[in-house]
């Protein structure tokens, strides 16, 4: 996804910024913020090093199973457009395959665009690579349902390059505050632990810290 190459870039572009020599909360900030985890290992901290790497190959894991996923759904639904309305796919975009999902046929969808448009109106071709017509209703809702499963999970992706960021902003700021921490655990107080609960519906941070 185009997203998750802006993302890599810019990663790579801070490294490209950051003095190598850079100590202190600043070099761990930025450490982290490349790989989640070492600005933390850099510091000391192993434990909170490994949940952050281990948090991260989570999440590039899941990113890879969701988008193989998507592209056997996507596949299906094409193949059930070319089986059951004779539409050609390839090289067709997300408005064409919308538009055979709400109309029986190309020509019903003219005649619509005609009325909702008039002049101006969008009209598919009356040949074999623009044209469609679906063998029964039933057969369209379910190239609907195909289509709807897909893109699911083509937004479930999307939502774990997020994560992904989240992941890397979250542990470049802890890695910057690391120093903080170690001064508070030397006085009686504990550093801070970070951890991460999956839920069915969400994904969680938790940050404690023990007396």
């Amino acid at each position: 996804m185009n997203l998750l190459r802006i993302g890599l870039w810019v990663l790579l572009g801070a490294a490209t910024v950051t003095p190598a020599a850079a100590e202190g909360g600043a070099g761990r900030f930025w450490r982290s913020l490349l790989i989640p985890g070492w600005g933390q290992h850099a510091g000391g901290s192993d434990r909170t090093a490994a949940r952050f790497l281990a948090l991260e190959g989570a999440l590039w894991a899941g990113y890879a199973g969701l988008s193989e996923v998507f592209d056997i759904r996507r596949d299906t639904y094409r193949t059930f457009a070319s089986t059951h309305a004779g539409a050609e796919t390839s090289g067709k975009n997300s408005e064409y395959f919308d538009d055979l999902g709400f109309y029986a046929t190309h020509h019903q969808h003219n005649l619509f665009a005609r009325v909702d448009d008039g002049p101006r109106a969008m009209l598919y071709d009356n040949t074999a690579q623009s044209s469609w017509e679906w063998d029964d209703d039933r057969s369209r809702e379910r190239y609907r349902e195909l289509r709807n499963a897909a893109q699911s999970m083509e937004r479930n992706a999307l939502y774990v390059t997020g994560f992904v960021v989240v992941n890397h902003l979250v542990a470049a700021v802890h890695a910057a505050r690391m120093d903080r921490d170690v001064g508070l655990s030397t006085g009686g107080v504990s550093a801070v632990a970070i951890d991460w609960h999956w839920r069915p519906d969400r994904l969680d941070l938790v940050l404690t810290r023990p007396f």
